[in-house]
């Protein structure tokens, strides 16, 4: 079933650091995906759900690579922030504004192309990478895309689609949610995109 949703909306394959630096890219992008706020942060906001992984992978290359780091959506991007500084690493640019993936996209676009920051690398995870390069190409940006946390990570041993198990329910599920959400964005772009 994962094969059959990433023939849909298109697989991003994994990317090496050094994959990543032969693009020249300018900044890395990392985009929220969750929030957590719990008494054993003092209630301060942290990095939660998709977010999590998203900003280790964000802070694995950002280390690697010295490139400064954008964080972007609503207050998740504090939280993010809060986490990224745990990793020894601090946020550039906050993007603290957008909703969903196309405001992700067009929020940071007004950060980072005033400051002449064009080509990214765009970190979420792998299913919704495709999603995400619409949005951010469509807002004038050059993406490197940079997936993270593959369905098939989960696992120590490969499943089989037809084994029962939540994991593989719960990871299809997202892809079919993805499948619809970039649908929808590709309709929206061909109807609304610029001239």
């Amino acid at each position: 079933m994962t094969q059959i949703i990433f023939v849909i909306i298109g697989k991003y394959p994994p990317l090496s650091v050094q994959q990543i630096i032969q693009q020249q890219p300018q900044a890395i992008v990392i985009l929220g995906g969750g929030l957590y706020r719990g008494g054993e942060y003092n209630n301060q906001y942290q990095s939660g759900g998709a977010s999590t992984a998203r900003l280790q992978y964000g802070a694995y290359v950002a280390k690697q690579t010295r490139l400064p780091i954008a964080l972007s959506g609503m207050e998740v991007a504090y939280g993010m922030s809060n986490t990224l500084g745990q990793f020894g690493l601090a946020a550039t640019w906050l993007e603290n504004n957008s909703y969903d993936t196309h405001e992700n996209a067009q929020f940071s676009a007004q950060l980072l192309i005033k400051n002449n920051i064009q080509k990214i690398v765009l970190v979420t995870d792998a299913w919704h990478m495709s999603r995400s390069v619409l949005a951010f190409r469509q807002a004038g940006f050059n993406v490197i895309p940079a997936p993270t946390e593959f369905p098939d990570g989960f696992y120590i041993n490969q499943k089989q689609w037809w084994q029962a198990n939540l994991n593989t329910y719960i990871q299809n599920l997202r892809g079919w949610t993805e499948v619809f959400g970039h649908v929808k964005y590709r309709v929206r772009y061909a109807l609304f995109s610029k001239a």
